[in-house]
């Protein structure tokens, strides 16, 4: 099968139309949402009702809980805050039903999916160094483990003689022997220095993972960020892909 895995939504309605566009134009099999489909971004019940239409399988993010009361405040930075605290005013009856029953982590095709890490998701730890996928490669039974919540791509590899290390290639083959664990980045919020809206796709039959970016109407999304009270920032930053 052909899977188009992705991440970090953040209400961010036209980066999600336009990856799940190309995602079409891909024809894969199934889509499967790592979680934060709300938070940051002016859209969260609307990318709520299309994630619900479009993916096979959706994951709860942190930015998912934590509208809903399941995540103390304080583990978040102001602006996250301030954007939490206006999404849980904006949801709708549908999307907080639909976000209190998201699991956390799932395997499915013969691979692992989890928004934060294989060890203890309900943490939000991260995994952005070599030394934070070493601790987690024992948490998961699969080849392959696809994260999102950093919202940076980063693949990192284990083979069995315990090499870890930074992967670039892209497509990247899967190896026999190799195992993975790979950050499909953000469709809403990038943080990797590039604005495009960032998604996976892997094939399954053929052993092989594409890192995917799209261009959106950044300043559409910018412009909506403006006319409500969630902080600036949050619209300047999808520019700059930080």
């Amino acid at each position: 099968m052909k899977h188009a895995i992705i991440s970090d939504i953040h209400g961010n309605l036209e980066a999600l139309e336009s990856v799940l566009s190309e995602i079409a134009r891909r024809k894969v099999d199934s889509v499967l949402c790592l979680g934060d489909v709300v938070g940051y971004g002016p859209n969260p019940n609307e990318c709520v009702a299309l994630i619900m239409e479009k993916a096979e399988v959706i994951l709860a993010g942190n930015h998912d809980y934590a509208p809903l009361g399941k995540i103390d405040l304080s583990y978040f930075n102001p602006w996250a805050r301030s954007a939490i605290e206006w999404t849980r005013a904006e949801l709708n009856e549908s999307s907080i039903e639909f976000l209190l029953d998201l699991p956390l982590k799932i395997e499915i095709d013969g691979f692992t999916i989890v928004h934060s890490t294989p060890f203890r998701p309900a943490d939000w730890n991260y995994i952005i160094t070599i030394g934070d996928a070493v601790k987690n490669f024992p948490e998961f039974r699969s080849r392959v483990c696809f994260i999102g919540h950093s919202h940076v791509p980063m693949i990192v590899s284990l083979s069995e003689e315990e090499d870890c290390r930074v992967v670039k290639e892209n497509p990247l083959k899967i190896k026999t022997g190799v195992r993975y664990i790979i950050n499909v980045g953000s469709v809403g919020q990038p943080r990797d220095l590039n604005p495009l809206a960032s998604f996976g796709i892997y094939d399954v039959r053929k052993n092989e993972y594409e890192l995917c970016r799209v261009e959106y109407d950044v300043a559409k999304t910018q412009q909506k960020i403006k006319e409500t009270s969630l902080p600036d920032f949050l619209a300047e930053r999808l520019e700059l892909g930080q």
